[in-house]
């Protein structure tokens, strides 16, 4: 911690004989060891892994006849995504790599994630980029889908897994996520966010 280096990526290159993976202390921005902010270091990548806080979110359910709804813009959920690091550091993170990850895993009851039991994706929840862009299942910045049993709608508790991948790394982590299949009584779902990597090659 006394001088930490400004990602894992910079720390395994300094330890040629390997270096465990496990938690460590950088300092992207270089500006001072006060600063520096503790992360998941994988040594076989070299990624640098900010965790979420928390990173699972209370269960919801929004009784509403809106069609849509960014869940971090309802007052009366009070509910924000924040990670284990200042945005200055993640500014400085995104800056001096080249490919950032991240895995989120929805968690519902009675609600559509991606696709409808007929294998549309009409109501496919969206995810609000670290630059304020939309990543949705089609178009530029999109998601991907490892997992998706939410389309049954069933009365029980079931997960969608989304993965983002992206080169431009401005877009991670994620900062909200928009729904719309809700409002009614037997709907709910939660959230489960994975870390944000950071890699550079």
């Amino acid at each position: 911690k006394d001088r930490p280096a400004k990602s894992c990526h910079e720390l395994k290159q300094s330890h040629p004989d390997g270096m465990p993976s496990g938690e460590y202390w950088i300092d992207p921005n270089g500006n001072d060891k006060k600063d520096s902010i503790l992360v998941f270091c994988n040594m076989e990548t070299g990624a640098s892994c900010i965790s979420p806080k928390p990173s699972t979110s209370p269960v919801f359910n929004i009784i509403s006849s809106e069609r849509e709804l960014w869940v971090g813009d309802d007052e009366e959920l009070n509910y924000d995504i924040n990670y284990k690091a200042d945005s200055n550091q993640v500014d400085h993170l995104q800056l001096i790599s080249n490919k950032a990850e991240q895995t989120i895993i929805f968690h519902c009851r009675n609600m559509i994630a991606f696709k409808n039991p007929r294998d549309q994706p009409r109501k496919a929840i969206a995810f609000k980029s670290w630059n304020d862009s939309e990543i949705r299942h089609r178009g530029k910045s999109r998601y991907k889908v490892l997992q998706d049993e939410c389309k049954y709608r069933k009365n029980l508790w079931a997960q969608s897994v989304f993965s983002i991948e992206t080169s431009k790394t401005t877009r991670l982590p994620i900062t909200d996520i928009k729904i719309e299949d809700f409002g009614e009584s037997n709907q709910e779902f939660k959230l489960e966010l994975g870390q944000v990597c950071f890699t550079s090659s």
